[in-house]
């Protein structure tokens, strides 16, 4: 941008480099992004079309992770358009305090749209594909919000020139996904190995072979990647239904990753990935970056920054650490002593330790990141005291312990016992094992609550599963209720591994 641009630039049109109080960019507000139970119940022939209320939820409980975890949160304007996450806090219904927040937000540079290519974010959108949302946020713009947007570049010519380096960043990237390391992608994946492999040498395979027939003049885009091998035939990738087979799922999921993190890659910010999800070191390209015979140290020292950066989020919080809390609650979290001091930690290490490719000895590594730690551990402190406080949402948590074995399935809650109806008459007389979980629940508000959490305990062994089950109604002695099925439950489980 010339001098004279620079200058003309107004105070709301801001660039990456003045983003300076620690900038993030989630991959959770991506409309495209799901937890892998719910994306796994699109690959359901009678799935519905588009976002359900836990994938909203889900999207909403990462907002708030992401508002925590920033001191500038930049949210690519067609999400605020195309996500329900995102816009139903400025629809219609809204309650008034959240609007409220959200607004704020706007105003106080908490959340920042990024304009692709667009210069106001009030222009018509192609990616929206609701009417109704576009006229409530060009009202929020008109009569309540002003916020400040960002893009590469306010010269039209730079910019695109900046824009389509992200776009080429992907085109060029998929090829890359062929080469990723068995062992360290069954690892980041949750696989086998021998799952892995399939993956690698099936549709990742596949994916290469496509991509290396496109016009190479032209950039791929990740809806073509979507119909191309992960969309069900005649769906569109905003209908989020998908094809039927074991890889489809865990390709969808490096795609993602891979798209997520373009802009951030180009600009600067650090990407945070949902702790549910694949981090940012699946893309293997640290080990990518050192086999390049013109490595750069800066721009290692930048991945290494950015690696670092998500592993530390992910290991601070889980996926519903601040999913209680209402925008009226971030927004207090974030006038508090707690929360600055959390956030000046991560810029001056994170941002500041990494800077002009230095990277941190392991005395420093050591240090910053115990001192990260402890205030996040009082920021946390000060959240679940704003979530209790009254003034915001109120959790209602509900607990139950769950046996289960071979189709059998008995649930003690508070309110009684429950059993799968027939199934102590189907069960075998054979050996089997008794899985004992014990679930907590959210009873709040579903578009605010987190989706639970579960413990499962060591494996038990039944000597005959029907004898032994039948005893144990025996020995409870109180009334059972049958029902046709169980309630489903949408827990993030946590295993305590059976004993050696």
């Amino acid at each position: 941008m010339t001098d004279r641009a620079e200058s003309a630039r107004a105070s709301n049109q801001l660039t990456f480099g003045d983003l300076t109080d620690y900038p993030v960019m989630a991959q959770a507000l991506d409309n495209q992004w799901l937890p892998p139970d719910l994306a796994a119940a699109q690959q359901r022939p009678h799935a519905t079309k588009g976002s359900t209320p836990k994938a909203v939820a889900a999207a909403s409980a990462e907002l708030r992770r992401s508002l925590v975890n920033s001191g500038t949160l930049v949210i690519n304007r067609a999400y605020l358009l195309n996500n329900e996450a995102l816009y139903r806090n400025y629809r219609p219904g809204i309650e008034p305090a959240e609007r409220e927040a959200f607004v704020r937000l706007l105003n106080d540079r908490a959340l920042v749209p990024y304009l692709y290519q667009e210069r106001d974010p009030g222009e018509e959108s192609a990616w929206s594909k609701d009417k109704q949302v576009q006229q409530s946020w060009r009202r929020l713009l008109a009569d309540e919000a002003e916020p400040a947007c960002v893009r590469f570049d306010w010269d039209d010519d730079t910019n695109r020139e900046e824009t389509q380096k992200v776009s080429n960043y992907f085109s060029t990237s998929l090829s890359t996904l062929r080469r990723l390391k068995i062992p360290q992608l069954a690892k980041d994946l949750g696989i086998s190995q021998e799952r892995a492999r399939a993956l690698r040498e099936g549709v990742l395979k596949d994916i290469y072979d496509w991509a290396g027939e496109q016009d190479p003049d032209k950039d791929i885009t990740r809806n073509a990647v979507y119909q191309q091998f992960l969309c069900r035939p005649g769906s569109e990738p905003y209908e989020q239904l998908y094809r039927e087979g074991q890889d489809v799922l865990p390709a969808k999921q490096l795609i993602d990753l891979l798209y997520s993190v373009g802009v951030p890659k180009a600009s600067g910010l650090i990407a945070l990935t949902p702790p549910d999800s694949p981090a940012r070191s699946a893309l293997q390209e640290l080990g990518e970056a050192e086999r390049s015979p013109v490595a750069d140290p800066e721009a290692l020292g930048r991945l290494l920054r950015d690696v670092f950066a998500d592993a530390l989020h992910r290991a601070v919080d889980g996926p519903n650490s601040y999913a209680d809390l209402g925008l009226c609650d971030i927004t207090a979290l974030r006038r508090e002593e707690e929360w600055r001091a959390y956030i000046d930690a991560l810029n001056g290490f994170v941002r500041g330790g990494f800077a002009h490719g230095r990277v941190p000895d392991s005395d420093a590594f050591t240090g910053a990141t115990s001192e990260i730690a402890d205030l996040h551990a009082k920021m946390l402190r000060k959240a679940r005291k704003i979530g209790r406080s009254g003034k915001g949402f109120q959790r209602e948590i509900g607990m139950a312990l769950v046996l289960e074995s071979a189709g059998l399935s008995l649930q003690l809650a508070g309110d009684g016992v429950s059993l799968l109806s027939g199934s102590v008459q189907l069960a075998s007389a054979g050996l089997g094992a008794l899985v004992v979980r014990l679930v907590f629940t959210d009873g709040g508000s579903a578009l605010r609550s987190g989706l639970g959490h579960s413990v499962t305990f060591p494996t038990l062994r039944l000597g005959s599963v029907k004898r032994d089950w039948e005893a144990l109604l025996g020995a409870y002695g109180e009334r059972i209720t049958e029902i046709d099925a169980l309630p489903r439950r949408n827990q993030a489980d946590q295993q305590i591994p059976d004993a050696p």
